[in-house]
């Protein structure tokens, strides 16, 4: 055997026996230093695995084994967008640049064109679509809502023709995004009575803490929670008490819905009502018209000693 065969077998002594490597074709013009870069081995590697001598020499068409698995393409594909480079797609599909290149016969690792469609390993791995979320069935006059895979609090809103707003406070939810699989969302408060006739608004003048004071209007129509409305409340008395700039009527608390409500006064005298549900920990307050605002956790400390006092008195 001759010397050229003597090296070629030391050579391959000293490469591992398993099949770990990618086919290549030398490029016309290709240099084995640029093909070793391109796949980031350095060039005795190369020539280590290919039995090669001279590492300034090589023809063009012919393979060349570097180092890594096999890999071939899977079915996946993904078209170059602007700005896109070939690491950035190999890190999306969670695969190797190398493997990229092999699998497409790219030559250049820092170049790809927009537009051009790549083929991915077979080991990529590709986003599943989302599943769809399962349709909501609008049944005329419901009541309930049970909340199905995949849907939110803002698809059921829009389907049963409900401010979101509306949903949340008549479930006492705490965490909109959070609404689990299963939850039965009530669409109108299930302590709302029938309907009735209603009593006229009926006027109680209110003994005043200041010189400010004017009539609290006892009848009120609030439209969220709390319900059901209440006819004219009997005042038993007073016991204004100040919490910030509020003065609370604490001998007058009515039970409403669930919560508590009770006649009060802002700082500039006007009269109002507040609300407090001891279960959510939340408070309501009613506007100029005398309807009902949000219900809304407490932020500023006079809101959390309110709840804290109203909800001790309570238990």
């Amino acid at each position: 055997m001759g010397c050229k065969g003597l090296g070629v077998l030391v050579l391959t002594a000293l490469l591992p026996l398993s099949a770990t490597a990618a086919t290549v074709t030398v490029q016309s013009g290709e240099t084995l230093s640029e093909i070793a870069d391109r796949f980031g081995v350095s060039t005795r590697q190369l020539m280590r695995l290919n039995g090669l001598r001279y590492s300034d020499y090589i023809e063009a068409g012919s393979l060349l084994e570097v180092p890594g698995p096999p890999v071939n393409a899977g079915p996946g594909r993904h078209r170059v967008q602007p700005g896109d480079t070939l690491g950035d797609i190999a890190a999306r599909y969670r695969v190797s640049s190398r493997d990229l290149m092999l699998v497409n016969g790219l030559r250049n690792a820092n170049h790809v064109e927009v537009g051009q469609m790549l083929k991915l390993p077979s080991n990529a791995m590709i986003a599943q679509a989302k599943p769809k979320p399962a349709p909501i069935n609008v049944a005329p006059g419901a009541s309930l809502h049970t909340v199905e895979r995949g849907q939110t609090l803002t698809q059921i809103a829009r389907a049963f023709e409900l401010p979101v707003a509306t949903l949340i406070d008549i479930n006492a939810i705490s965490d909109p995004n959070k609404v689990k699989v299963g939850t039965k969302l009530y669409l109108k408060s299930p302590e709302q009575p029938a309907a009735q006739t209603e009593p006229k608004p009926q006027k109680k003048s209110q003994p005043q803490p200041t010189s400010t004071a004017t009539q609290v209007d006892i009848k009120f129509k609030p439209k969220v929670q709390p319900k059901p409305q209440p006819t004219a409340i009997v005042a038993k008395g007073t016991d204004w008490r100040s919490y910030g700039p509020l003065q609370v009527d604490w001998a007058n608390w009515q039970p409403m819905g669930g919560s508590q409500v009770v006649p009060s006064l802002n700082s500039d005298g006007q009269a109002l009502y507040l609300a407090v549900n001891c279960a959510a920990e939340k408070l309501n307050v009613t506007g100029g018209d005398g309807s009902w605002k949000t219900w809304a956790s407490p932020k500023r400390s006079f809101e959390k000693d309110l709840i804290k006092d109203r909800c001790k008195a309570k238990a």
